[in-house]
């Protein structure tokens, strides 16, 4: 084919028309990337800052931080570190939690935190080191020390750390253990004239929720199944409020693998229809076995009773509050690794009855 010829002509034409859609490809798919990325990062709130000076990656805390009072948030920024460390890219790096300017804080959220620094997969664990800092509000650090925080993670500095007498603080393990129920009731035998007997009930809770943690272990493969709980006396309103936090395999997942057969069926949309099917006792476990799958049922059964208030449940993207009678429940964006309960115990009610 000659330079100059008509049918060089047209075949320079047409490779041109290739070439500009080709580019034209490039850059559609180049900006789709970035508005994904983009949107990634927006929905995370957790991207971390690389501090050249001290040569680690900080994440900074939400303000509000809680499951309970900000779950999204806190859920978001729990998976950019969790989505930070599970990147083989990142081996190796320091990892820097920033709580100095968080203006509200629940144990729920130092109980996750306490999760990923020391139940974390060996395949992860060994990959990085972490440290932090404290809450600057002296009301909020206050808190922070009297959480039992220090007992699991070294702490820099000479500060006497602070006790409270109307605080259980923070106790963990990886299965029942009998003792952590005993020393609840006794806990609130000593702020009230309740007997044993009268909290029999928190007792049946407590090692139902212990034992799950054991029995959910399943997949998880960033966190090791361990469970984590803390008890609050709250003189002013005269309840007792508990937060217990299981690392294991969240509810919806446990649910959705054991019962996966019957969803089709039951067209059940949302992850919090899986939990409130498992308060409700509408499913069998994996085991086939008849005693299995009743611990939330029972659990369940003290709210209706009233023997327990405020009870929810955070896991996976299921949000679900029990009423006596009812339930409230939303879905999150992103999924919590693992389940949180929260509930409270009216002294005053449990002991007119």
């Amino acid at each position: 084919m000659k330079r100059n010829s008509p049918e060089y002509k047209i075949w320079i034409l047409h490779r041109n028309e290739k070439n500009l859609k080709r580019r034209t490809r490039k850059k559609k798919a180049k900006k789709a990337a970035l508005t994904r990325a983009i949107q990634y990062n927006t929905k995370a709130k957790a991207a971390p800052n690389y501090n050249v000076k001290e040569k680690r990656v900080e994440f900074n805390a939400p303000l509000n931080f809680s499951f309970i009072d900000n779950p999204e948030e806190t859920v978001q920024f729990f998976n950019g570190i969790i989505r930070f460390i599970t990147n083989s890219q990142n081996f190796g790096k320091r990892i820097y939690i920033d709580i100095s300017r968080i203006t509200n804080l629940t144990i729920d959220a130092l109980m996750y935190l306490l999760a990923i620094v020391n139940n974390m997969n060996e395949n992860f664990r060994n990959k990085f080191s972490f440290s932090g800092n404290e809450p600057s509000s002296p009301e909020i650090c206050k808190l922070f020390k009297e959480s039992g925080f220090y007992s699991f993670v070294k702490r820099i500095g000479n500060t006497p750390l602070s006790q409270n007498a109307d605080t259980v603080q923070i106790v963990s393990g990886n299965n029942s253990n009998p003792e952590v129920p005993k020393q609840l009731i006794d806990f609130i035998i000593s702020k009230t004239d309740l007997t044993k007997k009268d909290l029999k009930f928190l007792h049946v809770i407590m090692v139902e929720l212990m034992a799950n943690t054991h029995k959910h272990a399943y997949n998880n493969s960033v966190l090791l199944p361990s469970w984590y709980c803390f008890a609050e006396y709250k003189k002013e309103e005269n309840k007792v409020a508990f937060t217990f936090m299981d690392t294991g395999e969240g509810i919806p997942s446990t649910v959705r693998k054991n019962f996966s057969e019957k969803l089709d069926i039951l067209k059940l949309k949302g992850e919090s229809k899986y939990v409130i099917s498992a308060l409700n006792g509408d499913f069998r476990t994996s085991t086939a076995m008849h005693y299995r799958g009743q611990g939330l049922p029972k659990v369940r059964k003290f709210c209706s009773d009233e023997k327990i208030s405020d009870f929810r449940i955070i896991t996976n993207k299921a949000d679900v509050r029990c009423l006596p009678q009812d339930y409230r429940s939303s879905d999150m964006e992103l999924p919590l690794r693992g389940t949180l309960f929260y509930w409270t115990i009216n002294l005053e009610k449990l002991k007119g009855e």
